[in-house]
């Protein structure tokens, strides 16, 4: 979404945001390995380096957030998506906890079993579909309150 009206920096803002951090999630899913190769030890470093781009993006974006930022003017602009807004701010402690946690993991599995490194894998694939569906509410408020849509403006991820 391209509006060149002030209106929509807010927008606009957001969706760059989520852009960046479907990029860092793209990098970050493509280091897994293909867990049938014999070596697969060294994808870890690769894993908790994206976990931490990740974690990093993701406090600043929720820090915007929580500072004011989109979601402060969507609840100004339409008071009707309050309700909705204030539980998707409610869900930034419990992922970066969830962040937390897998990074603390990929720290402590050196070198990581097999079923430990499923597990990272299976978890972080979980904590990005947790991710998309944030981002999914957090673009209807947007979508509600600014009266504009955002369906090619949004990239659609890739499965995952």
């Amino acid at each position: 979404m391209d509006t060149n009206c002030d209106q929509f920096v807010y927008v606009d803002h957001l969706l760059a945001e989520h852009r960046r951090l479907e990029r860092l999630i793209h990098r970050t899913l493509a280091s897994i390995p293909t867990w049938e190769e014999s070596d697969f030890v060294g994808w870890l470093p690769a894993m908790r380096s994206g976990l931490e781009a990740v974690r990093a993006e993701l406090a600043q974006h929720f820090k915007e957030e929580e500072a004011g930022g989109c979601v402060e003017e969507a609840i100004a602009r339409c008071p009707g998506v309050s309700q909705e807004a204030q539980a998707v701010l409610q869900e930034h402690g419990p992922i970066l906890a969830e962040l937390d946690r897998l990074i603390a993991l990929c720290r402590r599995a050196q070198p990581p079993t097999a079923d430990e490194a499923r597990q990272i894998e299976h978890d972080f694939r979980a904590l990005v579909r947790r991710l998309r569906q944030h981002e999914a509410v957090e673009n209807d408020i947007m979508q509600r309150a600014f009266a504009v849509s955002l369906e090619n403006g949004v990239e659609q991820p890739q499965d995952i």
